[in-house]
């Protein structure tokens, strides 16, 4: 700690002697007829090198001004699209002051355009609304990647997960060429892609993938950067290959290529470890999918949001989904291998991407979880669960999209999706129910569970455009099938129960269950645009799916004899039909940056069902349900001249109740928490409110966002709760509610302590949750006030240094209307911080410090976790690509996973024994694409 308070003293004491001979430059920019000229580029350059020293643009009045600059030879350059460049050394004055003489820009004929923009040769200048830097101006070292030539231009971030930060928004998209390369994010090419190979970088706003698909600019804008590369650079490869072992039989290993040109896409990788790691973070899964990354669209259902029938999945090891598996194993003690193939076609009109994506996991969860539940007559018990899991997961998934334009008026596309999941888990757990020092019951539980599916899923979206400007028609056919079997054995052992029910399961149990689950939907929707004026459209869309699903769900008991006896309680065959029709309509208004939609659409739900014990047994119950809702639709976009952008929006969305909570069986596998479906729920009905700001100055770099959202249900689906008076045994139930509310806002501020040097970031976001659901039969409410601050730092004054450090602070505020004395306060703490230096000799020392702290005064709960990461590497090679690591890891050996949570009658804290200490020696080759001849 005192060296750091020394380190901060020092930089502090630096700064403040160089602010002592530091210049104020102030000036105007006007063309030949005297008007100002706003948004014009002005650089400050090295004479030597022509080397950026700062940059700004020009207010509405034409004016710049260049604060705290060194005082050092200098040129001052102005640069505006459509003039002669203006360039001119500076006499520096011995004052602290420099007021320049007037900056007047003479326009140029357009066929000299580009032959004068070629010899200007400005590091960075406007072209509309394009920002364009000319990579060659800023300088990075040898062998540098693009990752770090990006943290040299003015205005960007790249924030402590590698994420591209621009003009304060994050960057969505990043295209190469104007193509969209590997997912559009392509983490793995920033930090793969020699800076050498490229020419120009371009920041824009780029419209929606619906507006470019319909002609009709929706208001949605992505943040997007296209890289541009060098002619010698059009083709070539990278990737890296690295490896590692350390203490405690540690090991990590990963490699991947790529390859690309102006037609193919290509790409292979693949990791093994079992050092907790996927290997891959959700934005290189992204950019290993390429051009089959989620497009919106693809689904083919049309119409504004609020359908409440759009089964788009983002991913996630859930087996269900088909996306490629993003895994969170950091927890307790995994074992990890994957493979994957990625190619993409780009030709002619003709656009095909394809992957294939195979995962395994084997994970050991030791884990701690205590819970308090709260009771209407102001008592309360304890549940502990002392718990080691094992789970060994493996998927296969296949992912193929080809979209062609016939020609210029009709376009297809096709996509075809595949999964094939296994899964085997086995569970250990001691749980102990406590009310008093005299009162506990405990129950050993003894699961194990094998599990093998699989789901195929076929779309085709057709797309018209007709003659007249604006006309569209697009139509959509989709099936998806999907298919389970299930296997498991449940047995369970209690030393102490005090209960009369004899149908209690909190006994003894001995059990074998068989589960085969089947679904398919078949969807279709169409979608029609009419131009009723040049800035007036009309929409309007029509939505179908047939959803059909069954459960097969079998219990045996096995007791004593041999011959497994069926448990006709707990078997169910449950057969399920949903109908859903929505049509609607909007007008849409666009016209020089607004953008106004409003419309209404009605949906029809039928739900159809039967349950009996056996499939071809005696039917126990029916359902037969049919809702008629209009769900109104209203969104506004309004984007003004200084980079500002309003934007508001109401929604109204209806949701069917999910297959799981539908299903009429208790699902005993903890004997303590039961869960059952309920085959008469109602849809979901929710209200949604939402309205923003974001602000950009790039004279300043100042940026500013604020946004407010909203929703309030009507029949909201919730797990209401009996809990038994005797044993506690809580048993969860879907039903319907209405009364719930959320709100969440956010405000964010970013700004320049040192231009390019020195940047802060404070964000807050308050919310309030309000949660209505049934106890005992009788409605509880349960309020949640969270109040989320947060601040970080960009420092990197030096070439050879850079700090990035933060801290977040979370109160969660819950109380229980019903039982006021057992409110909670719950503080979630956290500060990081990441300092990187560049040591002599080409050695790098990177130093990663994260601290956690978990608070509830109510229960005495206080847990401080502080991890501490050191890497110190070494660049290899004349091209350094190659890089010897020494690692070590959780330095203080504190590593685990901490969790606690206050929901609507309890409130819970769990711990997971998680991987800790050890250190790992690793070299990496790196291929940062093709080399770049240097011509004199």
């Amino acid at each position: 700690m005192k060296f750091f308070l020394s380190f901060f003293l020092l930089l502090a004491i630096t700064f403040a002697t160089q602010a002592q001979s530091k210049l104020t430059i102030r000036g105007t920019v006007k063309d030949t007829t005297d008007t100002p000229l706003d948004y014009t580029s002005v650089l400050l350059l090295s004479p030597q090198d022509s080397a950026l020293v700062a940059y700004t643009l020009t207010n509405k009045a034409g004016e710049y001004q260049f604060k705290n600059v060194d005082r050092q030879p200098l040129l001052i350059k102005a640069t505006y699209m459509g003039y002669i460049p203006f360039q001119k050394e500076l006499n520096l004055p011995e004052s602290d002051e420099l007021e320049l003489e007037e900056i007047v820009l003479i326009p140029i004929l357009q066929e000299l355009y580009e032959v004068v923009v070629k010899a200007a040769k400005a590091p960075l200048m406007m072209r509309g609304d394009t920002l364009e830097y000319d990579a060659s101006k800023f300088k990075v070292p040898p062998g540098a990647t693009l990752e770090e030539l990006l943290r040299k231009l003015p205005g960007m971030q790249i924030d402590a997960d590698g994420n591209i930060i621009a003009q304060g928004q994050q960057v969505q998209k990043v295209t190469v060429d104007g193509r969209r390369f590997f997912g559009g994010n392509t983490k793995m090419a920033t930090q793969n892609l020699n800076a050498e190979s490229i020419s120009k970088l371009q920041l824009y706003d780029d419209k929606s993938e619906q507006a470019k698909l319909t002609g009709v600019d929706d208001g949605v804008k992505e943040k997007t950067l296209n890289v541009e590369l060098k002619e010698e650079a059009k083709k070539g490869g990278f990737g890296k290959i690295s490896a590692a072992g350390g203490t405690d039989d540690r090991w990590s290993s990963n490699a991947s290529f790529n390859k690309f040109d102006k037609t193919n896409q290509f790409s292979i990788i693949g990791y093994g470890n079992n050092v907790n790691q996927t290997g891959l973070s959700w934005d290189d899964l992204q950019e290993f999918r390429g051009s089959s990354a989620f497009q919106f669209g693809d689904t083919g259902d049309f119409g504004f949001n609020g359908g409440g029938m759009s089964f788009i999945s983002f991913g996630g090891d859930r087996e269900e989904s088909f996306e490629i598996p993003f895994n969170n194993l950091s927890s307790g003690f995994s074992n990890n291998q994957a493979f994957g193939v990625n190619y993409n076609y780009l030709k002619d009109k003709k656009d095909f991407s394809s992957n294939y994506f195979y995962s395994r996991s084997d994970q050991i969860i030791e884990s701690f979880n205590s819970r308090t539940t709260f009771l209407e007559d102001e008592t309360s018990f304890t549940s502990t669960d002392k718990s080691k899991q094992n789970n060994v997961a493996g998927h296969h998934r296949v992912n193929l999209r080809f979209q062609n334009e016939l020609d210029s008026t009709n376009t297809i596309t096709l996509t075809g999706k595949g999964r094939l999941s296994s899964l085997t888990t086995s569970l250990a757990s001691l749980q102990e129910l406590i009310r008093s020092s005299t009162e506990q019951s405990q129950m050993e539980r003894d699961n194990q569970n094998d599990r093998w599916s699989g789901a195929f899923q076929a779309t085709a979206i057709f797309r018209h455009k007709f003659k007249k400007n604006g006309r569209n028609f697009a139509a959509s056919i989709s099936n998806t099938y999907s298919k389970a079997d299930q296997d498991g054995i449940q047995k369970s052992v209690v030393d102490l129960v005090n209960s009369t029910d004899p149908n209690t399961y909190f006994r003894n149990l001995d059990q074998v269950n068989e589960a085969l689950n089947s679904s398919n939907q078949f969807k279709t929707s169409l979608l029609f645009v009419e131009p009723i004026k040049k800035t007036l459209f009309w929409e309007s869309f029509y939505n179908f799916s047939l959803s059909n699903s069954e459960t097969d769900r079998k219990v045996y008991d096995v007791e004593a004899s041999d011959t497994p006896e069926l448990n006709p309680d707990l078997s169910r065959f449950f057969d399920n039909t949903i109908t859903y029709n929505r049509l609607g309509s909007s007008i849409r208004y666009a016209n020089k940056g607004s953008n106004l939609s409003v419309g209404l659409a009605a949906s029809n739900y039928n739900l159809n069902g039967q349950f009996s014990v056996l499939k071809d047994s005696e039917t126990l119950g029916t359902v037969d349900k049919n809702y008629l809702n209009l769900t109104p639709n209203l969104s506004f976009w309004k984007t003004m001249k200084g980079n500002k952008r309003l934007n508001a929006g109401y929604s109204m969305g209806v949701t069917p109740p999910s297959i799981s909570d539908l299903q009429p069986f208790k699902d005993i596998s903890n004997p303590l928490y039961i869960r059952e479906g309920n085959p008469d729920l109602k849809p979901e009905v929710a209200h949604s409110l939402n309205a923003g700001y974001n602000m950009y100055d790039p004279a300043t770099f100042i940026n500013f966002q604020f946004s407010l959202n909203s929703t309030f249900y009507e029949s909201q689906v919730v797990q209401n709760q009996t809990i038994d008076p005797e044993t506690f045994v809580t048993t969860y139930k879907a039903g319907n509610v209405s009364g719930g509310q959320r709100y969440y806002s956010y405000i964010g501020f970013g700004f320049p302590i040192v231009k390019t040097k020195f940047n802060a970031f404070i964000n807050a976001n308050p919310s309030y949750t309000k949660s209505l659901t049934l106890i005992n039969s009788l409605e509880t409410e349960t309020n949640t006030f969270s109040h989320n601050f947060r601040v970080s730092l960009d420092l990197t004054p030096l070439e050879w240094f850079n700090l990035y450090a933060g801290t977040s602070f979370r109160l969660s505020k819950t109380k229980y209307e019903q039982n006021p004395s057992q409110n909670q306060d719950i503080i979630n703490w956290n500060a990081y911080t990441n300092m990187n230096i560049k040591l002599p000799k080409n050695f790098y020392l990177d130093v990663k410090f994260n601290y956690n702290r978990y608070e509830n005064e109510s229960f005495g709960f206080d847990q401080e976790v502080p991890i501490m990461n050191a890497f110190i590497y070494k660049l290899l090679g004349e091209a350094k690509k190659w890089e010897v690591r020494l690692s070590a890891y959780d330095i203080f050996k504190q590593n685990q996973t901490i969790s606690q949570y206050a929901g609507q009658n309890f409130v819970s804290t769990g711990r997971i024994e998680t991987l800790s200490r050890y250190f790992l020696l690793g070299v990496t080759y790196n291929m940062r694409g093709i080399e770049i001849k240097k011509r004199r």
